[in-house]
């Protein structure tokens, strides 16, 4: 959801430092902008906030050296000026940023409403400012943020840029935070790319916990008991560049290109924790699998790896997973798959599953994330930041490390590494300017269709859904995928002369048969058919090739639905790293 930014150093510079950091997390959110200073020698803060884009905005604020951003994603009131981050406090001594929802701020802002205090925004954000001022009347600024904040109800995270005390405070309780540790500067964010150029030093707050940052440095809190409490840093291993565009024209491409490298890499990773997983799996526990988004296809196309095995596992939404959670047990596995790692239902699933004694796996790619913290056991895919809103190779290293679990249960798991390990060559000769042609020729065909139809089986069932997510939120085209079996049973009816249909077949035996009879269906009632295999058919109008990976075809065949789903953006006039109304992190429910 929204990004969060501060600074507190020597550098005259920290409007410019927080503008450009919130540049990197603008991912997160992009319907407005905005930024708070302190000004050398000032008795009031200074604001600049605007709806928009932030990537081609320049900041004009006055020099100083604490400051505080935010780039915001709506949630209470409209996208305008006024409703933007950072909010004040009727004497402009207070400013305050926030991700999340207050629960209760209505009744709150009637509360203060009442005692005087003047509201200019929709918001339920400024309700946070204002009840701060209220109680600065009979307490410290560190008291009066932390009991404000215990009034908040629901999932949320502040930063406050306090000018009377110079400092800036911070609280958690369900949408992430992180302090950035430099030479006697400090940084806060909701994720360590802001301040990589300054630091790899990093505090990752728990929910529950406050931080004040002062030109003395970081103290970290209790904010339930104003305790202070003791903490060590962690040091980051991403590098400045792979948050960066590195000649691209956008991260989307970068990311789907960087897969070359992504993809064999989780071939060397994790191999300890894999392998005692395997054997725990093995006593024949139970084990469920949860995500929402990308992340669930990832999970349904785990279940086809693990049947294969002979191993059963179910995969469910984290949005739909409460019904289901008294199947587990102490003799349970829930293995949570997020890129963030701050996915609020993917949480909430983690948290009710442990309660009842079930062991946490989790998949993830961002360091330091709430779900990594809470773990049992952590397989952390590497695929490096991820900045466009579209997930792409955290999906094919998350689903490559599960095929990797799948296969070490049963005894497989070097022939799996040197599979995966060997993609690298496969995929670098494949993922080419060729292929990028003929996708950007197929992508000017489709981009003045209506629908696009998809249809898969099996292991390429997953790889459909995939690919229609892909689509959709790229261009904003309404693309539907189906399991083939599902055409006789009304699917079918949605076809009509032109429509075009995406069908994904393997390379030999009994599935790819059925798919194709499948699309033979589809094109006598005059479907256009557009393959994507590893082998050409006659039933194809369209062909795009992918290389023959076995199980990990569906690996080629998902990556052709990202390029696809790059070049309809681009066709179709739309931003592929910023799709209107996304956000990557989604922190509340």
């Amino acid at each position: 959801m929204c990004g969060i930014v501060a600074y507190i150093g020597p550098k005259k510079t920290a409007a410019q430092i927080v503008f450009q950091g919130l540049k990197k997390l603008e991912y997160r959110g992009y319907d407005s902008w905005g930024v708070a200073v302190k000004p050398f020698k000032a008795n009031q803060l200074r604001i600049e906030k605007r709806i928009g884009k932030i990537g081609q905005a320049k900041l004009r604020l006055p020099q100083g050296n604490l400051a505080i951003g935010h780039t915001r994603w709506a949630t209470h009131g409209g996208v305008t000026n006024t409703n933007a981050h950072p909010h004040l406090d009727c004497q402009k001594k207070l400013a305050v940023i926030h991700n999340g929802i207050v629960e209760n701020y209505q009744a709150l802002r009637q509360g203060l409403k009442n005692r005087g205090h003047l509201f200019t925004s929709e918001t339920d954000t400024e309700v946070v400012a204002h009840l701060i001022e209220e109680k600065l009347k009979k307490e410290s600024v560190e008291k009066a943020v932390f009991s404000s904040f215990k009034n908040l109800v629901g999932s949320n995270a502040i930063a406050i840029l306090d000018l009377t005390s110079e400092k800036i405070i911070a609280c958690r309780d369900g949408s992430p935070l992180v302090v950035g540790v430099g030479k006697d500067e400090y940084f806060l964010a909701s994720d360590v790319t802001p301040f990589l150029p300054y630091t790899k030093k990093a505090l990752f707050l728990n929910d529950g916990e406050a931080v004040v940052l002062s030109k003395k440095g970081v103290k970290l809190y209790d904010f339930k008991t104003g305790r202070e409490k003791k903490y060590r840093l962690k040091i980051i291993d991403w590098q400045i560049e792979d948050a960066q565009k590195a000649g691209y024209p956008h991260f989307l491409i970068k990311e789907i290109m960087e897969q070359k490298k992504t993809i064999p890499q989780t071939a060397f990773l994790n191999e300890a924790v894999i392998k005692d997983l395997a054997l725990e799996i093995k006593k024949k526990r139970k084990v469920f699998l949860t995500a929402c988004g990308t992340a669930a296809y990832c999970a349904l196309a785990a279940e086809y790896f693990f049947a294969k095995e002979g191993i059963n596992v179910a995969s469910y939404g984290a949005y739909e997973f409460l019904p289901f959670v008294d199947f587990c047990d102490q003799n349970s596995f829930l293995i949570a798959i997020s890129q963030s790692g701050e996915t609020a239902d993917t949480l909430i699933a983690a948290k009710k599953a442990k309660a009842k004694g079930a062991k946490i796996v989790v998949l993830v790619n961002a360091v330091g994330s709430t779900l990594e913290r809470m773990a049992d056991y952590v397989l952390s895919v590497g695929a490096g930041p991820e900045i466009a809103v579209v997930s792409t190779k955290a999906f094919t290293s998350q689903l490559t490390t599960l095929y990797l679990l799948s296969r070490a249960i049963t005894g497989k798991y070097l022939s799996a590494k040197k599979q995966i390990a060997n993609l690298k060559s496969r995929l670098t000769r494949w993922l080419n300017k060729n292929l990028q042609q003929k996708i950007i020729n197929l992508a000017k065909k489709l981009k003045d269709h209506q629908d696009i139809y998809l249809i898969g089986k099996h292991l390429n069932y997953p790889g459909v859904l995939e690919i229609a997510l892909k689509i959709k939120e790229t261009s904003y085209l309404h693309s539907e995928a189906f399991a083939s079996g599902e055409l006789k049973h009304g699917v079918i009816s949605l076809i009509q002369k032109g429509t075009p249909c995406i069908v994904l077949a393997n390379l030999e035996g009994e599935t790819r048969r059925e798919v194709l009879s499948s699309a033979t269906e589809l094109k006598s009632r005059g479907a256009k058919i557009i393959g994507i295999s590893p082998l050409n058919a006659p039933e194809f109008d369209e062909y795009i090739k992918t290389p023959d990976l076995g199980d990990l075809t569906i690996l080629g065949n998902v990556i052709v639905g990202q390029l696809l789903g790059y070049y309809l953006a681009i066709g179709c006039g739309c931003d592929p790293d910023k799709p209107r109304n996304l956000a990557k992190s989604v922190t509340v429910k």
